[in-house]
């Protein structure tokens, strides 16, 4: 695709974020960066395609406005930045130091003008914002708003119709304290247990005989002598409320061999004391399929994917240390619309899914639920189910909700979505893909992975705002894997309202409770705002609804949306939290129109600011959502 150059601008590849033009909310202000104090006007060039017609050549360290706000709070950001040809690029903004988004943009024929956007928290007073460090050519402007107060329209029952009193009770007890408190999580990665190899069984605590010569003591073979629990509780004083658990070696290759099933059969144990305590037991899934045994693909990178060096068509099991398994076969179509039941790729998908369904049948028999996140971290394409389209994983996702729950009777499952960054798109907040989301009525939770960003234990409000900005506030929001835990004043001043965090295991090498020291440890568990295991008010004391509630039946979508010129006509019938956004046709959001609480009626949102081409618009108000396919001349 060639691309032609307007001063120096590659308009046909520009992407642009609009701001919302209704009455209802107050412009951003813009900040022009040749009207900065002090520029230099040798530094000020004049180009048709900008803002004023003007942009401003940053030095090495990029260019920085100072910008004055009246209140603390987190406010989102918009630049318009000249990246120079061919090199791949991320574009940076800084708030007051620290790093608050990127863009990491592709290689270009010519010059391109790309607009990032950012979320992040400034203070009362005077601040600085820096963009275009690392070499950008020219910076236009940015504006500032303050990021609005979303409003939860959370349902009151799980997505799992009839789901179990117990799962009701877990669903009920997350829904009362999404908001106003965060619940603490633990995940356990290496296991202490004993097992008779020689009659291939588990020997629970209590069970041991002289004979069997034991390695571990009863009190090791708890939940809470569970060294990554043991260790939690050393640094904290205090039992996490969550414990995290993994189906690793439920199947794939070697799943009947002694420790393997072993290593199974006791996270049942394990998650059975701990629900007798008033715990929650959280499941993922680092999935082998069949006779595999490993998960990761070769090149973690959605373009290379079942190609990745070593696959080749017709390999089966491993390609040394990558898996090619190449599940879209299991269905047919390039979107993977409908499933292909005859081909091998199926029966394996849905023989593994039984196995595990089985394990949790066993627990919805003793009266225990259980927050379940498969195919996690979607878009990222390390993982085998990441490799291929939204619309593949999409319906690979489905059709796993649909063997568990319809074919297999599973009703004590809470369901979580974990989105993650696009490669394709860059590595952080700004790259999280809902594209790849699996639909409202297949997820109770949406739920991101953060590590490095939240090593000043700062709050990850940019990550929790594209959550709600993309997917919407239909669901609860979680941290499901964390390395630092984020502190709950930062939670509490950036209203970023995490369900619950879980810390990944300080076994198998992760360390990552060294991620915290130790005041921080003990400052958030001893916090009434977070949620620790002696907190806890055990399930005997949680009531929910008898029978079960039903959910509500579908009503007429009441919103349309239309393009009239250069704007967007959002027509509503009734008020609410509203969100208009715009994704490219590669799923990537380019644009938030509208973000907060709207009344009944027609809205008008400005496109000015977007270049010609096809989006695909998101529209939602209250539990009524609309999405097309809009082209833009």
């Amino acid at each position: 695709m060639g691309c032609k150059l307007i001063a120096g601008v590659c308009s046909a590849m520009a992407i642009a974020t609009a701001v919302a033009a209704t009455s209802a909310y107050a412009a951003p202000t813009t900040y022009e960066a040749e009207s900065q104090p002090g520029v230099d006007a040798a530094s000020i060039v004049s180009a048709e395609g900008f803002s004023g017609g003007k942009y401003v050549k940053p030095g090495t360290d990029g260019f920085t406005f100072k910008v004055k706000v009246e209140e603390t709070a987190v406010y989102d950001f918009t630049t318009k930045v000249l990246i120079k040809q061919y090199d791949w690029f991320e574009s940076k903004i800084a708030v007051n130091g620290t790093e608050a988004g990127s863009l990491l943009t592709k290689p270009r024929t010519c010059d391109s003008a790309f607009v990032i956007t950012a979320s992040a928290k400034m203070r009362a007073g005077e601040n600085t914002v820096t963009v275009g460090n690392g070499g950008a050519l020219g910076v236009d402007y940015i504006t500032v708003e303050r990021h609005p107060d979303p409003t939860y329209t959370i349902s009151e029952a799980p997505v799992t119709p009839e789901a179990t009193e117990s799962a009701r009770k877990v669903y009920s007890f997350l829904r009362e304290n999404f908001g106003k408190n965060t619940i603490s999580g633990m995940m356990i990665s290496d296991q202490n247990f004993n097992y008779d190899y020689g009659n291939m069984r588990l020997i629970p605590p209590g069970g041991c005989t002289p004979a069997d010569s034991c390695k571990f003591s009863d009190e090791e073979v708890s939940w809470k002598g569970q060294t990554d629990i043991a260790e939690f509780y050393k640094r904290s004083g205090h039992y996490p409320a969550i414990g995290g658990f993994d189906m690793l070696f439920a199947a794939g290759g070697h799943h009947e061999e002694g420790w393997f099933k072993g290593y199974t059969e006791n996270n049942l144990v394990m998650t059975e004391q701990l629900w007798k305590m008033g715990g929650i037991p959280t499941y993922t899934w680092h999935w082998k399929v069949g006779e595999d045994t490993v998960f990761y693909t070769k090149d973690a990178y959605p373009s290379n994917g079942f190609k990745a060096s070593g696959c080749t068509e017709g390999i089966k099991g491993t390609s040394e240390n990558n898996t090619c398994f190449n599940y879209t076969k299991a269905f047919k179509g390039d979107k993977c619309e409908e499933l292909n039941e005859t081909s091998q790729e199926y029966k394996d998908i849905v023989a593994d899914v039984d196995i595990v369904s089985g394990y949790f049948k066993q627990l919805q028999e003793k009266g225990i639920a259980v927050i379940w996140r498969p195919l996690h971290e979607a878009s990222g394409g390390w993982f085998w189910w990441g490799v291929g389209s939204g619309d593949c994983y999409k319906q690979l996702y489905r059709l796993v909700f649909n063997r568990m729950v319809k074919t297999n009777g599973l009703k004590n499952l809470i369901w979580v979505w974990n989105i993650n960054t696009d490669p394709q798109f860059g590595y952080d907040y700004s790259a999280l893909n809902a594209a790849w989301y699996p639909g409202d009525e297949y997820v109770d939770i949406v739920a991101v992975d953060i590590y490095e960003p939240l090593n000043n234990h700062n709050s990850g409000a940019n990550y929790y705002n594209k959550i709600v900005s993309d997917v919407g506030t239909n669901k609860m929001i979680a941290l499901s894997e964390n390395g630092a835990i984020p502190d709950i004043d930062s939670i509490a001043e950036d209203k970023a309202n995490w369900s619950y965090w879980m810390t990944w295991s300080q076994t198998w090498s992760g360390n990552f409770l060294e991620k915290t020291p130790a005041d921080m440890w003990k400052k958030n568990l001893e916090d009434k705002r977070v949620i620790a295991l002696d907190n806890m008010p055990g399930w005997d004391k949680v009531s929910v609804s008898t029978p079960a509630p039903r959910r509500n039946p579908k009503v007429a979508n009441n919103i349309a949306i239309a393009m009239n010129g250069k704007k967007l006509s959002l027509s509503t019938g009734e008020q609410g939290y509203a969100s208009v956004t715009v994704f490219d046709l590669t799923g990537h959001r380019v644009a938030t129109l509208l973000q907060g609480h709207i009344l009944a009626g027609t809205h008008e949102l400005s496109l000015q600011s977007l270049a010609a081409g096809n989006y695909i618009v998101k529209a939602s108000v209250g539990n009524h959502g609309s999405m097309q396919i809009l082209r833009l001349k």
